[in-house]
């Protein structure tokens, strides 16, 4: 029976942490080790730490002073011992047989790596997000999944990696966000086969005071700047095969107007540069949904409305 490696990064989660790791400590399966990384935490996320160290011999705890999620990543992934890897995020839980059926499909399918769907859960009113059906993938096609937006995503967790998949992979500490946009496509790259799979196992818990909900325009830009870099090392991957970026620069530009709506008023002077997306790649709908986005931002902010689309062209 192959060990997993559930790896936890924690930082002032004190209202999230005990249901997430009671979802893992009670898994049906059974050979598994807890690594969790104390990051720093100012509440009492150490405290329920300790608690379940104290608890449960196969949790492990580490403290560190505040870096950050990347760093808290590559020291977890350091600390593991397992066969297989396992991301949670501390303020999220999973299913109680997940571990052991992804586990079971990875070893049946002899796959590297294994993705579920989630359900994004506000608590009372949980969203079910679509799921694709059940494929078996090469590396190259699960990474032009990615890249299409069809299935694959580029979260870390609701993933079982084999261990082999982190192979000369880190998260990069330089970054405050979408560290993950530059690291898990790396993982699928390592991978000879991955199964994808419909079964909502994983809860991404939607909660203020995560970096999703506060955007602002150098954090949403970020965003971007995480694609060029995916799509450069794709390119530098793969030579000889094509990938198109166009739906996520379109939902970054998405993104980055919504925070100018929102956030931002005329006398802030945000300033909208435009990706260069191949608009033939965009649905019909989309484009309407832009256009509209981007007249209420132009007349919100005093913007050139001919102006800024011929950048577009």
């Amino acid at each position: 029976m192959p060990l997993v490696s559930v790896l936890i990064p924690v930082y002032n989660v004190e209202k999230y942490l005990s249901k997430c790791l009671e979802s893992i400590i009670h898994q049906t399966y059974e050979n598994i080790e807890i690594i969790l990384i104390n990051d720093g935490s100012t509440d009492s996320s150490a405290d329920i730490c300790r608690m379940y160290q104290d608890r449960y011999d196969f949790i492990h705890l580490y403290e560190y002073a505040n870096a950050g999620i990347s760093v808290t990543r590559n020291r977890a992934l350091e600390k593991a011992c397992g066969d297989y890897i396992l991301f949670v995020d501390s303020d999220d839980f999973m299913e109680l047989e997940a571990i052991e059926k992804m586990v079971s499909l990875a070893l049946k399918e002899q796959a590297d790596i294994v993705t579920c769907g989630y359900v994004m859960d506000y608590g009372f009113f949980p969203l079910h997000r679509r799921v694709g059906s059940r494929k078996k993938l090469t590396s190259l096609e699960a990474l032009h999944s990615l890249v299409s937006n069809t299935g694959v995503n580029n979260y870390p967790w609701a993933k079982l990696y084999a261990r082999s998949c982190f192979r000369n992979v880190a998260f990069p500490k330089e970054l405050k966000g979408f560290e993950d946009t530059c690291t898990v496509f790396k993982a699928i790259h390592n991978a000879n086969k991955v199964v994808m799979i419909p079964n909502r196992y994983y809860h991404y818990v939607q909660r203020r005071g995560s970096l999703t909900h506060h955007m602002d325009l150098e954090t949403v830009y970020q965003m971007r700047k995480a694609y060029e870099y995916q799509e450069a090392c794709l390119h530098r991957y793969y030579p000889n095969d094509s990938f198109s970026f166009d739906i996520h620069y379109f939902n970054t530009d998405m993104v980055i107007l919504y925070t100018i709506i929102f956030f931002y008023s005329k006398k802030d002077h945000p300033v909208y540069v435009p990706a260069n997306i191949h608009w033939s790649n965009i649905n019909i709908f989309l484009r309407f949904a832009y256009m509209v986005w981007y007249s209420v931002a132009a007349l919100k902010c005093g913007w050139s409305f001919e102006t800024r689309m011929e950048n577009r062209q």
